[in-house]
């Protein structure tokens, strides 16, 4: 492309097409070059700040990732997407009632998305909202049962409530979802043990330490947990020698 500032409307869509193939090439500061050269030609396009603000939160900015959302959200109040994923940014870097204040938003533009719902309750966990954010968990999977995140997320809400019983069920729809990750099988173990059921806690700890072996360091530091763990299978692995 000439070196030449642009100026047309067709040189913005340029920009746009290149910053997409940077994305998806995972190049993104060549991304954000090209999203900046878009907004010299056209500041005040929603869709360039859209995209600037996706590039920098790949890139781990969320400062320059909300900035650039929040002016998105300024130039097009009705995007759900922008909300959300300054939302996001928001979450990432801790500023919560922000955060929870973009999810709604984004939810009053399109309640239909469960991974909104889901992570409006992250947030609200965080605040220490626990019924908010069961009641947003609960939501999410009205919307899409099989979503494994928000199976355990509610998992732990409940298991914090007290609620043993439902909180392994749920923990237990996230392993039959996702059998292979270990911190699910944790949480599970977590919940049969603190029920008194601790061979089904053993077994699911095992399973987690067969899944990701640097778990068992974790495991002493779980009260419910004192007691399982003579078992032989939690035992530090042989050396050679």
């Amino acid at each position: 492309m000439s070196s030449a500032l642009p100026d047309t409307a067709a040189d913005v869509a340029l920009y746009l097409e290149e910053g997409a193939g940077c994305v998806a090439r995972g190049d993104t500061e060549g991304a954000i070059a090209a999203y900046r050269r878009a907004l010299a030609i056209h500041g005040d396009d929603s869709e360039c700040w859209f995209n600037l603000g996706f590039a920098c939160a790949l890139r781990g900015d969320q400062i320059a990732a909300a900035g650039a959302y929040e002016r998105a959200a300024e130039l097009d109040p009705s995007e759900y997407e922008t909300w959300y994923n300054l939302g996001n940014a928001y979450l990432e870097m801790g500023r919560l009632d922000q955060a929870i204040a973009a999810y709604r938003a984004a939810l009053t533009r399109h309640g239909g998305d469960h991974e909104v719902w889901n992570n409006l309750g992250n947030a609200l966990v965080q605040v220490e909202r626990a019924g908010e954010a069961g009641a947003c968990f609960r939501r999410a999977l009205d919307l899409n049962p099989g979503y494994d995140l928000s199976w355990n997320n509610l998992g732990n809400v409940l298991e914090e409530s007290g609620d043993l019983p439902e909180a392994r069920r749920a923990f237990e729809m996230a392993v039959e979802l996702v059998p292979d990750q270990a911190t699910y099988r944790l949480n599970l173990a977590s919940a049969l043990a603190r029920a008194g059921e601790p061979m089904r806690a053993i077994e699911q700890l095992a399973r987690a330490v067969l899944l990701a072996p640097d778990i068992r360091t974790l495991l002493p530091g779980f009260a419910e947990f004192a007691g399982l763990l003579d078992d032989p299978r939690f035992s530090p692995p042989a050396t050679g020698g």
